[in-house]
């Protein structure tokens, strides 16, 4: 099985979009960290890194559905399951792999991202937040890159199951954006239900802001339940399909 890994991590270093991606989140952390610390410079406002660290998380975890989309459908665009699984007959340690790697790079650029978001934003701003030594800053340094490797769990899951990059994209943003949201706003019981549900929960944990009924931990644990299952659910279809 170890042998899978750089097999996944050549097929993916090879793929302009990983690239893109990756880039992307970078680029967008960094013009965060410039635009706030230099607002607070032109508006006379305090620079308040929590602004950075919300914006970041959400942007970042757009990026993240895309890009781990990708990992696992591109290649159904292509006709490579089919090699993929003759050389590795075991279906989930295939997906096992993509998912080490795909966690593993997701939390490392985005660490990446806040570290130069948050340095852009001390240079940028008329008082500096002191980013090397404030401690909320250093728990977003941890909760962001954990959220992402997170979301890489839930979004390869949905992958699994739906096998098209279109498909997926749009299961994700749409949980992410929109689906949590509208049932949020359904009478009498929408309220109760949406308190269980994944990304609201996991954007409450990443920017330390506790939501009306779960504390940080509890938040986390329902995103967690629900990567997992997602998962989980995915390499078990991943098993039952044709290639």
């Amino acid at each position: 099985m170890l042998n899978l890994f750089p097999a996944e991590w050549t097929k993916l270093r090879s793929t302009a979009s990983f690239w893109w991606t990756a880039g992307l989140i970078v680029l967008f952390s960094a013009f965060y960290g410039a635009l706030f610390g230099y607002t607070s410079r032109v508006s006379g406002m305090p620079y308040v890194p929590m602004t950075v660290v919300a914006t970041v998380a959400l942007t970042t975890g757009i990026i993240v559905i895309v890009q781990q989309s990708m990992v696992v459908t591109t290649e159904y665009r292509f006709g490579i399951p089919a090699t993929n699984f003759r050389v590795a007959p075991r279906r989930w340690q295939v997906a096992v792999a993509k998912l080490l790697l795909g966690a593993l790079l997701a939390f490392l650029v985005t660490l990446v991202g806040l570290a130069v978001a948050f340095a852009l934003g001390d240079l940028t701003a008329t008082v500096p937040a002191n980013w090397l030594s404030n401690k909320a800053v250093h728990r977003a340094l941890w909760a962001v890159p954990l959220g992402m490797a997170l979301i890489t769990v839930f979004q390869q899951g949905v992958g699994w199951l739906v096998r098209n990059t279109s498909g997926a994209i749009v299961v994700g943003m749409g949980m992410m954006l929109l689906v949590e949201t509208i049932v949020g706003l359904i009478p009498r019981f929408g309220a109760d239900v949406a308190k269980y549900l994944p990304f609201g929960n996991l954007m409450a944990f990443m920017t330390d802001q506790p939501t009306a009924n779960w504390s940080l931990p509890v938040s986390l644990l329902i995103f967690v339940v629900w990567a997992v299952a997602v998962w989980v659910a995915g390499v078990l279809t991943l098993e039952a399909r044709d290639a």
